[in-house]
């Protein structure tokens, strides 16, 4: 039985937001189940307080109202125009605009948790001007606070339907594994890679102490081999049972894949690296919950990813 998915997609008047809207409807127009809702947040113009300083009658204000209100349909409209374009069923889509919008981080988080939407997307901004900056200045804080709702992140155009799943030593990849599954399986000409990145090889097995022999040093290599395939099998289990429901949704077995490696450069770094050299154009990867903390501190790899993943799609699950 199919679970009905919903996701929240803010948009703003900008191309590029537009394009990511229709990324993601393109990647999910043969998911039946998904439906999408396109939400813009206009800010307040303060009209009031312009009339006072401009001295303008309340009819002109009014007016002034009324062509707000226009420009806010008119982006809405504008958006789900490219969504349907992507090939997105029409039927599944519904807009939802706000005037007056101080806050559109903390609005879209609390519609999605109204309308019980599991996943939250946006465009990353790449535009300086102001007026255009409403969606790329809620990026950082819906990913430190949207909780247990996972966030997309889209730079389109994205290099590729191919789909990066980064895996962690952690009871979060496990979460990572069934979104990407539930949200890309449908891709089954696509190329899927679990990766993991295990961290620096403990103090003990250095070599900094003493020059090994021939055989000591055949002994390390082998005490290395094995730590390493202890900390694989950590998540190999996931990445197998990922690659078996893949399959099952008609992904062919050659095109599923799965990769580990220690650390080289960085986490992220290495990341990065993999997502270039194999031209994947969707990344998906756990991150920690902030709000706990009391302040914006989201960890050091997924917050490097989130400012310098470009044309790719960054699904961040919580």
């Amino acid at each position: 039985m199919n679970i009905a998915e919903k996701i929240l997609f803010g948009v703003d008047d900008s191309e590029v937001a537009r394009q990511a809207g229709a990324t993601a409807g393109a990647l999910l127009k043969y998911r039946k189940n998904v439906s999408i809702t396109l939400f813009y947040g206009a800010p307040d113009p303060q009209l009031s307080s312009l009339a006072k300083v401009l001295r303008r009658t309340p009819k002109v204000v009014e007016e002034y109202r009324k062509v707000c209100s226009l420009q806010e349909h008119k982006i809405l409209e504008q958006a789900h125009e490219t969504l349907i374009g992507s090939g997105f069923n029409a039927d599944r889509v519904t807009i939802r605009g706000e005037g007056k919008c101080h806050d559109p981080a903390e609005t879209m988080l609390k519609l999605a948790a109204a309308d019980e939407s599991e996943t939250i997307g946006l465009a990353r901004s790449r535009t300086g001007r102001l007026e255009r900056m409403l969606m790329g200045s809620v990026n950082h804080r819906l990913v430190h606070c949207a909780g247990e709702k996972a966030i997309w992140v889209i730079d389109p155009p994205i290099a590729s339907h191919d789909v990066l799943v980064a895996l962690g030593g952690a009871a979060i990849s496990r979460r990572v594994m069934e979104h990407a599954v539930r949200y890309f399986a449908q891709l089954n000409k696509s190329k899927f890679t679990f990766f993991h990145v295990a961290p620096p090889l403990p103090p003990h097995y250095w070599d900094n102490t003493r020059i090994l022999s021939e055989q000591e040093r055949k002994g390390r290599q082998e005490e290395i081999a094995c730590w390493m395939k202890e900390y694989a099998d950590r998540v190999r289990e996931i990445a197998d049972e990922g690659k078996e429901r893949l399959l099952k949704a008609g992904v062919r077995e050659e095109n599923v894949a799965f990769k580990v490696q220690t650390v080289e450069r960085g986490m992220a770094r290495d990341i990065l690296a993999e997502l270039a050299e194999g031209n994947y154009g969707i990344l998906v990867m756990g991150r920690k919950d902030s709000r706990k903390k009391g302040t914006f501190r989201l960890s050091s790899k997924a917050n490097k990813l989130l400012h310098t993943v470009h044309d790719a799609m960054l699904c961040l699950v919580n």
